[in-house]
């Protein structure tokens, strides 16, 4: 086996794992944006005991528990959007055969990008929403490993970039 099927290999077992991360994404906004509007709407409450739980152990009021999901769904909405946009870095990849093209160098280049954003943009929307709803203090998350990535991924271009242009001189 060449090392460029073992490559190819290892891209098909990424998109797959990409897929099915995409999909616990979805999954987990659409529950956690349900769970806060019917927080909000005061249909899940202390009396019917669904979320009691969790707002006593935590000693959390209906605001911040609905605020605490928005910020929840917020992350896994970002998240979703960057898996999204690897999962079709990997389906084009797999098309062209090798990483090594100048439009995979694009790809990678625009997720670096896009992984920077969907660092920054939603910290500063979810300290926000902590701060509004009183609990600026369990908001502990930093933006400096999304930032790390999103340049390492940029740096990555780079290299793939070399290496398609030493492919086209073959």
């Amino acid at each position: 086996m060449s090392n460029l099927e073992k490559i190819q290999k290892g891209m098909k077992v990424f998109q797959i794992l990409s897929k099915i991360i995409l999909i616990f994404a979805c999954v987990g906004v659409a529950l956690a944006s349900i769970s806060a509007a019917l927080v909000a709407s005061d249909v899940l409450n202390r009396e019917n005991q669904f979320l009691h739980f969790l707002s006593v152990t935590a000693e959390m009021s209906k605001r911040q528990l609905a605020g605490t999901l928005t910020a929840a769904a917020l992350s896994l909405l970002s998240g979703g959007i960057f898996t999204a946009f690897v999962y079709r870095y990997f389906t084009a990849e797999l098309k062209e055969g090798t990483p090594f093209t100048n439009a995979g160098a694009d790809r990678i280049k625009q997720l670096g990008i896009i992984e920077i954003a969907l660092s920054v943009i939603p910290m500063w929307i979810k300290d926000v929403i902590y701060e509004n709803i009183g609990l600026a203090e369990w908001n502990r998350f930093d933006d400096a490993g999304g930032i790390t990535t999103g340049i390492c991924l940029i740096l990555l271009s780079v290299v793939v970039r070399y290496g398609a242009e030493l492919e086209q001189k073959k």
